[in-house]
């Protein structure tokens, strides 16, 4: 049961994913139809339209049904302004010393230079 589920709603995607491929499709299979029958210039055989009108105004169809509408469309407005205020930082957060992870140090045997490395005097 739970294959035919999956391989019924496969089906489905591909019919979703594939719409005018399936359209298309059936045009060539029903083409001798479609000319004979549904065609508006089957009047005139000078234009060669065999049909390839009413397959317009289905691809049309199917195309402006698949557009979304500029109602459904959700329009969000975003500010891009800050106010300039002081924020003042109340209790600073506290890192716990233990450490899980290795130093530095013990993975590299370089010396280290406090000349170099050092925080800026004021």
């Amino acid at each position: 049961m739970k294959k035919l589920v999956a391989i019924l709603a496969f089906i489905g995607i591909l019919f979703q994913t594939f719409h005018q491929v399936v359209i298309v499709a059936g045009y060539y299979a029903n083409k001798d139809y479609i000319a004979k029958n549904l065609c508006e210039n089957r009047d005139k055989p000078k234009m060669h339209c065999e049909g390839k009108c009413c397959l317009k105004k289905k691809l049309a169809k199917e195309a402006k049904e698949q557009a979304p509408s500029p109602r459904s469309q959700k329009s969000e407005q975003v500010n891009l302004f800050c106010n300039q205020t002081k924020v003042e930082i109340s209790s600073i957060a506290v890192i716990p010393a233990v450490s899980h992870f290795l130093n530095r140090n013990d993975l590299r045997t370089f010396p280290y230079h406090h000349t170099v490395f050092h925080p800026p005097t004021v």
